[in-house]
């Protein structure tokens, strides 16, 4: 009967040694490639934020008009109102208002933007006079914001970071355009210019 010799402890030691290798090099190139999704991942996630928002104020701009309102005690504001004394706020009338059972109603609406706990957030109110300040629906745009600076450019071709930028003017001035630059908490900047419709 003939001998069979099968493999020396030294081979299985080399043959498992390479095995392990080839593994750990596998894991490394699997876990790059996992790494590497994530963060795509995320990098879309934040576009996605991002061209929703401005895509948003864009469209929501792009309807302006200048129809001053009232709020609940009957004060009369501007049609558009950007000031920063107790943080970034923008509000301003819309025309746009989808009436698809033509009811009698208004097609105006009045939106205000702004910063609470680094988000930004967008109030619609379905009346442009305000009659109730606590009717509106509210929802989270972005997130993760360090800073957000928007300004309004006047027909003298000035910026201003308020508006109306004097006392005395007529609440129903509108700007020529809007500048709306955001800085998120990972350094990624974001800056749009929306003109608006005179």
């Amino acid at each position: 009967m003939p001998y069979k010799q099968g493999f020396t402890l030294i081979e299985l030691l080399i043959a498992i040694s390479i095995l392990a290798i080839l593994m750990a090099l596998s894991y490394a190139g699997l876990n790059s490639v996992l790494i590497s999704h994530k963060h795509l991942t995320a990098q879309q996630t934040r576009f996605k934020e991002f061209n929703y928002t401005f895509t948003e104020l864009h469209n929501t701009l792009h309807h302006i008009t200048a129809r001053p309102v009232s709020d609940a005690y009957g004060t009369l504001l501007p049609a558009l109102s950007l000031d920063y004394n107790n943080g970034l706020s923008l509000s301003f009338t819309r025309l746009g208002r989808p009436n698809p059972s033509g009811l009698q109603r208004s097609s105006l609406q009045r939106l205000r933007y702004f910063i609470d706990e680094n988000t930004l957030k967008k109030q619609l109110w379905l009346s442009p006079d305000i009659s109730d300040a606590s009717l509106f629906q509210q929802n989270d745009l972005i997130n993760d914001i360090e800073t957000i600076d928007i300004t309004v450019l006047a027909d003298n071709k000035t910026w201003y970071r308020n508006w109306p930028p004097q006392d005395g003017q007529p609440l129903s001035l509108l700007p020529k355009a809007v500048k709306i630059a955001i800085t998120r908490t990972d350094k990624r900047e974001f800056m749009q210019i929306i003109e608006l419709p005179r």
